[in-house]
Order: structure tokens, then C-alpha cells, then sequence
């Protein structure tokens, strides 16, 4: 135990004196314990400095009020396909494990407010949803999504671009950056896309504080101040220009003690080249209506016919009366 307090005073002392400079990615290059889908102590950045970065939203709620549908974060892997947070699709009260449907969502990319469109901002409806099917909603293990849009990402916008993918676990010490719309503080939400740079930390100092598998790893300032927060969930943390690790889930936001925890990236490599293999870039689906279309649809044929019959009943009064 003393070795493991010596670990952790240790690694306080070289967070806290990091000079580590932060280099912005090209579109080239705590009481009670409580788990929250996991920017707090961020700053705001354009959609053109990370283009690679989506808000996956609602249909439903987006169609009828823009930009209130936002669910979660992701990231552009190739010119159909988002990687994000399984937890933010799975169904956890289900046996065996299912994920929702994939015609509920829509991709916003290309956008730098969460609320208001710009010059770069696209839309895509997604096709199929393809999460782990190890993932474990307790322990958020296996923590990872594939997206396969209904539609073609064209490499000619600056506002959307693919990040590679990172085929090692980032160095201990590394300073990586996170992403997001979710909340800066416990309280309120940012309706501009915010970015904050994360250590990420020793290993066995994670081990110590959350018991993790081979498949997380953990990231952030021990002081507290700086984390992923609710809304951030499935958003990349990206470590020298390349997409490491997906925002997963942590203990409340930026406390003390408490950092980030990320899916490893590397750890699934094999896994997205295989899901990747099994899609038809070719295939475009004919995307059906929502229910709650459908059901709004159906609500006004009732409410005409009514009108009609109405109508009807009163031209057979007045014709009687005449």
C-alpha cells in the first residue's frame, strides 16, 4: 500500500509541473460514487481544427427543435463510418444485449456550435449501428460503437474529415486532447464545441482508483479541474494527431481524484477492421419515417376525415333546412 500512495504522490508532483506543449490536430494529421457517461475547464475551438469531431443526435427531437437532440459524441474513421461509445446506443435492460435502432439517430459533422449551422455543416441518417457485442453495462467494459452513415462523407469539405487510427496505447505522460458539447460545469451545457488537453496516466495508478481492463485506460489532471463531462460521452480523445481512445465514463466531472476513463483504441483495432470489412460502401438504404412521423401522419388522416365527415353532416343539414 505504501508503494501505491508513493505512486500516486509521485504522479500529482509531474502533473502538476507539466510543460507540455499543446499542438492543435490538422485535417491532415465525489461523494456519492456514481459512474456518469462522460468539457469541463475547456476551451472553444472551430469545427475546421477538429473536423473529424460529430454530434450524433436524436431524430426526433432534432427534426422539431435543431440542436436540442444532441445524445453524444463521435468520430469520423472513414467516408461512411463514425466510431463512438457503445453505452450511448445499447439497450441495458435487455438480455442478451440490443442496440436500438439505428434509424433514430442523425449525424450532425461539420458544425462548431451545437446549435445553429454554418458554411461546412452536414447531416447523415445512419444505417446500421454496429456496437460490441462484449460490451458490459456495468462495468462499461468493451465500450464501442461503429456508425455506418447512410450517405457519402466528401473529402473536399473543410468542415468534415476522417482522424487515422491509433495502433498503440499512448505513453504514459502523454498530452492528449478531448472534445465535445457536453457539460463545462455539473450545471450547464456549451452550445460551442470545446477541447481541453488530458495526461494520460500511469497505468497502475488507474488500476489503484477504478480496476481496469486491458481495454481502458484512464486520462486527466489528479487536482481535478479538467474532464469529460456529461454529453461528451463517444467523443474522441486524440494523442498525437491520431484517435487513442473514446470518451467512456468517469466519477461525477473534473473532481479531484477521480480522472477520465477512455475505451482504448488500440485494443479494438482488429475489431473495426473487421466490422469495416463486413459494410457495403456501395449500399444506400431507403430510410424509414420515424414512429413518431408516422404516428403524426396518421393523427392528421383521423383529424381530415373527421374534417371531411363534418363537413358532409352540416352541407345535409343546410340542405334540409333549405
Amino acid at each position: 500500500m505504501d508503494h501505491l500512495w508513493m505512486c500516486l504522490l509521485i504522479l500529482v508532483a509531474h502533473t502538476g509541473s507539466s510543460k507540455s506543449q499543446i499542438a492543435l490536430p490538422t485535417a491532415h494529421t465525489v461523494s456519492p460514487f456514481e459512474i456518469l457517461p462522460k468539457i469541463v475547464g475547456g476551451y472553444t475551438v472551430t469545427i475546421e481544427q477538429v473536423p473529424f469531431q460529430v454530434s450524433v443526435r436524436r431524430r426526433s427531437i432534432h427534426e422539431r427543435h435543431y440542436g436540442m437532440g444532441h445524445v453524444c459524441g463521435g468520430a469520423v474513421i472513414s467516408q461512411r463510418v463514425v466510431c463512438s461509445a457503445a453505452h450511448c446506443y445499447a439497450i441495458n435492460t435487455t438480455v442478451p444485449l440490443v442496440y436500438r435502432d439505428p434509424e433514430l439517430y442523425v449525424v450532425v459533422a461539420g458544425s462548431s456550435a451545437i446549435d445553429r449551422t454554418d458554411r461546412f455543416t452536414q447531416e447523415y441518417l445512419v444505417q446500421r449501428i454496429i456496437g460490441h457485442k462484449g460490451y458490459n453495462g456495468s462495468t462499461l467494459e468493451n465500450d464501442i460503437a461503429l456508425l455506418f452513415l447512410n450517405g457519402f462523407i466528401p473529402w473536399e469539405s473543410h468542415g468534415v474529415r476522417a482522424i487515422p487510427l491509433a495502433t498503440q496505447a499512448p505513453e504514459e505522460g502523454t498530452t492528449c486532447l478531448i472534445h465535445g458539447w457536453g457539460k463545462v460545469t455539473m450545471k450547464d451545457k456549451s452550445a460551442a464545441l470545446q477541447q481541453a488537453p488530458v495526461p494520460i496516466l500511469n497505468r497502475e495508478l488507474c488500476q489503484v482508483i477504478y480496476k481496469l481492463p486491458a481495454s481502458q485506460m484512464c486520462a486527466g489532471f489528479l487536482q481535478g479541474g479538467i474532464d469529460a463531462c456529461q454529453g461528451d460521452s463517444g467523443g474522441p480523445l486524440i494523442c498525437d494527431g491520431r484517435l487513442a481512445g473514446i470518451i467512456s465514463w468517469g466519477v461525477g466531472c473534473a473532481d479531484p481524484g477521480y480522472p477520465g476513463v477512455y475505451t482504448n483504441v488500440s485494443h479494438f483495432l482488429n475489431w473495426i477492421r473487421g466490422a469495416n470489412a463486413s459494410l457495403d460502401y456501395s449500399e444506400y438504404r431507403q430510410m424509414p419515417l420515424l414512429n413518431l412521423a408516422n404516428r403524426r401522419c396518421r393523427w392528421r388522416s383521423v383529424s381530415l376525415g373527421f374534417l371531411v365527415m363534418g363537413i358532409g353532416v352540416l352541407a345535409l343539414i343546410m340542405s334540409l333546412l333549405l
